[in-house]
Protein backbone atom coordinates (compact mmCIF):
# COMPACT_ATOMS: atom_id res chain seq x y z
CA UNK A 1 0.00 0.00 0.00
CA UNK A 2 1.45 3.37 -0.52
CA UNK A 3 0.88 6.06 1.88
CA UNK A 4 -1.72 8.34 1.93
CA UNK A 5 -0.43 11.68 0.80
CA UNK A 6 -3.04 15.15 1.85
CA UNK A 7 -2.56 17.94 -1.13
CA UNK A 8 -4.76 20.75 1.25
CA UNK A 9 -7.19 20.97 -0.67
CA UNK A 10 -9.55 21.37 2.32
CA UNK A 11 -12.81 19.70 0.93
CA UNK A 12 -12.59 17.14 4.23
CA UNK A 13 -11.94 19.51 6.77
CA UNK A 14 -14.91 21.76 4.96
CA UNK A 15 -17.00 19.13 4.84
CA UNK A 16 -16.05 18.03 8.13
CA UNK A 17 -16.85 21.09 9.76
CA UNK A 18 -20.54 20.96 10.60
CA UNK A 19 -19.21 17.71 12.95
CA UNK A 20 -16.85 19.43 14.72
CA UNK A 21 -17.47 22.41 17.27
CA UNK A 22 -15.69 24.22 20.28
CA UNK A 23 -17.52 23.40 22.97
CA UNK A 24 -15.40 25.48 25.81
CA UNK A 25 -11.83 27.20 26.00
CA UNK A 26 -9.02 26.50 28.47
CA UNK A 27 -6.87 29.85 26.59
CA UNK A 28 -6.98 31.14 23.73
CA UNK A 29 -5.00 28.49 21.87
CA UNK A 30 -6.40 25.54 23.89
CA UNK A 31 -9.97 24.30 23.04
CA UNK A 32 -12.55 21.42 23.77
CA UNK A 33 -14.36 20.29 21.05
CA UNK A 34 -17.19 17.83 20.64
CA UNK A 35 -17.37 15.60 17.88
CA UNK A 36 -20.74 15.02 16.63
CA UNK A 37 -20.18 11.84 14.96
CA UNK A 38 -18.86 9.88 18.16
CA UNK A 39 -20.21 12.52 20.84
CA UNK A 40 -16.50 12.45 21.67
CA UNK A 41 -15.24 15.58 23.85
CA UNK A 42 -11.50 16.26 23.26
CA UNK A 43 -9.17 18.91 24.39
CA UNK A 44 -7.10 20.22 21.19
CA UNK A 45 -4.20 22.88 21.03
CA UNK A 46 -3.48 25.39 18.19
CA UNK A 47 0.02 24.61 17.17
CA UNK A 48 2.89 27.25 17.83
CA UNK A 49 3.44 27.89 14.37
CA UNK A 50 0.20 27.84 13.28
CA UNK A 51 -1.52 30.45 15.90
CA UNK A 52 -1.07 33.61 13.99
CA UNK A 53 -2.97 31.91 11.21
CA UNK A 54 -5.76 30.98 13.59
CA UNK A 55 -5.87 33.99 15.24
CA UNK A 56 -6.13 35.82 11.42
CA UNK A 57 -9.79 34.00 12.05
CA UNK A 58 -10.37 34.06 7.78
CA UNK A 59 -12.47 31.15 7.62
CA UNK A 60 -16.12 30.56 6.62
CA UNK A 61 -18.47 29.42 9.93
CA UNK A 62 -19.67 26.06 8.08
CA UNK A 63 -15.85 25.07 7.87
CA UNK A 64 -14.10 23.05 11.04
CA UNK A 65 -13.67 25.85 13.02
CA UNK A 66 -9.54 25.34 13.20
CA UNK A 67 -9.11 25.23 9.44
CA UNK A 68 -7.74 28.20 7.30
CA UNK A 69 -6.38 29.12 4.40
CA UNK A 70 -3.14 30.31 4.26
CA UNK A 71 -1.42 33.14 2.09
CA UNK A 72 0.02 30.52 -0.77
CA UNK A 73 -4.02 29.74 -0.72
CA UNK A 74 -3.58 26.46 0.99
CA UNK A 75 -5.60 25.19 3.27
CA UNK A 76 -4.00 24.40 7.09
CA UNK A 77 -5.22 22.83 9.95
CA UNK A 78 -4.13 24.84 13.02
CA UNK A 79 -4.46 21.45 15.08
CA UNK A 80 -2.97 18.76 13.15
CA UNK A 81 -1.19 17.22 16.06
CA UNK A 82 -4.32 17.31 18.25
CA UNK A 83 -7.19 16.54 15.50
CA UNK A 84 -10.10 14.02 16.87
CA UNK A 85 -9.84 10.71 15.58
CA UNK A 86 -12.46 11.06 12.96
CA UNK A 87 -10.20 13.36 11.04
CA UNK A 88 -7.05 11.23 11.78
CA UNK A 89 -8.61 8.41 9.82
CA UNK A 90 -10.76 10.15 7.11
CA UNK A 91 -9.21 9.77 3.70
CA UNK A 92 -10.44 11.42 0.59
CA UNK A 93 -8.35 9.45 -1.74
CA UNK A 94 -7.98 5.16 -1.17
CA UNK A 95 -7.23 4.04 -4.40
CA UNK A 96 -5.17 5.34 -7.46
CA UNK A 97 -5.14 3.82 -10.46
CA UNK A 98 -2.65 4.39 -13.49
CA UNK A 99 -2.71 3.93 -17.13
CA UNK A 100 -0.32 1.68 -19.21
CA UNK A 101 2.32 4.34 -19.13
CA UNK A 102 2.37 4.66 -15.36
CA UNK A 103 0.50 8.24 -15.40
CA UNK A 104 -2.12 8.72 -12.92
CA UNK A 105 -5.31 8.00 -14.74
CA UNK A 106 -7.90 8.42 -11.87
CA UNK A 107 -8.45 7.54 -8.06
CA UNK A 108 -11.27 6.34 -6.22
CA UNK A 109 -12.77 8.34 -3.57
CA UNK A 110 -14.59 7.11 -0.02
CA UNK A 111 -15.89 2.97 -1.27
CA UNK A 112 -15.93 3.23 -4.44
CA UNK A 113 -16.38 6.51 -6.54
CA UNK A 114 -13.86 6.95 -9.57
CA UNK A 115 -13.01 10.73 -9.97
CA UNK A 116 -11.18 10.58 -13.61
CA UNK A 117 -10.82 12.08 -17.58
CA UNK A 118 -10.05 8.48 -18.41
CA UNK A 119 -12.82 7.47 -21.14
CA UNK A 120 -11.46 4.03 -21.04
CA UNK A 121 -11.11 3.92 -17.71
CA UNK A 122 -14.56 5.03 -16.99
CA UNK A 123 -15.91 2.38 -19.27
CA UNK A 124 -14.25 -0.20 -17.26
CA UNK A 125 -15.30 1.03 -13.90
CA UNK A 126 -18.51 0.56 -15.22
CA UNK A 127 -18.45 -2.71 -15.50
CA UNK A 128 -17.04 -3.59 -12.57
CA UNK A 129 -19.61 -5.06 -10.07
CA UNK A 130 -20.74 -3.22 -7.44
CA UNK A 131 -19.68 -6.07 -4.43
CA UNK A 132 -16.08 -6.71 -5.83
CA UNK A 133 -13.12 -6.07 -3.69
CA UNK A 134 -10.14 -4.83 -3.78
CA UNK A 135 -8.74 -8.07 -4.69
CA UNK A 136 -11.32 -8.63 -7.39
CA UNK A 137 -11.10 -4.73 -8.64
CA UNK A 138 -7.48 -4.39 -9.05
CA UNK A 139 -7.45 -8.04 -11.25
CA UNK A 140 -10.18 -6.31 -13.84
CA UNK A 141 -8.38 -3.35 -13.99
CA UNK A 142 -5.04 -5.42 -14.84
CA UNK A 143 -7.00 -6.94 -17.15
CA UNK A 144 -7.25 -3.88 -19.01
CA UNK A 145 -4.54 -2.21 -18.95
CA UNK A 146 -4.65 -0.36 -15.47
CA UNK A 147 -2.30 -0.90 -12.50
CA UNK A 148 -4.28 0.35 -9.02
CA UNK A 149 -2.74 1.03 -5.96
CA UNK A 150 -4.38 1.10 -2.25
CA UNK A 151 -4.16 3.93 -0.10
CA UNK A 152 -3.26 3.38 3.62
Amino acid sequence: MAPFACTRCGKCCISLGRHIRIEGSLSTVQYYCRVAVSGELLPVSVQPELRELFASGDQDPAWCPFLRKDAAGLFTCTIYQTRPRICREFRCRTMIIYDQSGREAGYVKGRRTLVSGDAGLEDVWQKIPSGADDTSLKGILRNHGYRAESLD
